[in-house]
């Protein structure tokens, strides 16, 4: 295995109807890696890990009758922020692959990032730290 799975503090996992669309999204489109899978007895994926830099998502088939596994055009009400290492070099690596939701910038907090939409309604977002925080006027940070 990599060194991935000492390096993640949280890795989500993805329940749905068929890895392979969004393991093949992620892998095509965003230049995550495949570390793993396990083929079913129907000779199709019911689970595969990829990663990026030292982000792991794992994807899975449910064994049973599961919820909110179709894929949706609705925006899901959990969103994902990758750490990469040169968030400008892997927005020109991305941005004619994907289509870019929120535009890359510095926000005040110190980050440059961008955000994309995976095939099952998730917003991703990339991002690096580049600067210090810098709360913009009458905002009370605690």
């Amino acid at each position: 295995m990599s060194d991935a799975w000492e390096q993640a503090a949280v890795v989500p996992n993805f329940w749905l109807e068929a890895v392979e669309p969004l393991r093949d999204f992620y892998m095509e489109k965003l230049a995550f890696k495949h570390m793993m899978g396990i083929v079913g007895k129907d000779g199709k994926l019911d689970f595969a890990i990829v990663t990026l830099d030292k982000a792991l998502l794992m994807m899975g088939r449910p064994q049973g009758a599961a919820e909110g596994v179709e894929v949706a055009d609705a925006s899901r009400p959990v969103e994902l922020y990758v750490y990469v290492k040169d968030v400008d070099t892997y927005h020109a690596q991305v941005r004619d692959k994907v289509r870019i939701d929120s535009p890359l910038q510095t926000q005040w907090w110190g980050d440059r990032n961008f955000s994309v939409k995976d095939p099952c309604g998730y917003t991703l977002w990339f991002g690096q730290t580049v600067g210090e925080l810098q709360p913009p006027p009458g905002v009370k940070m605690i």
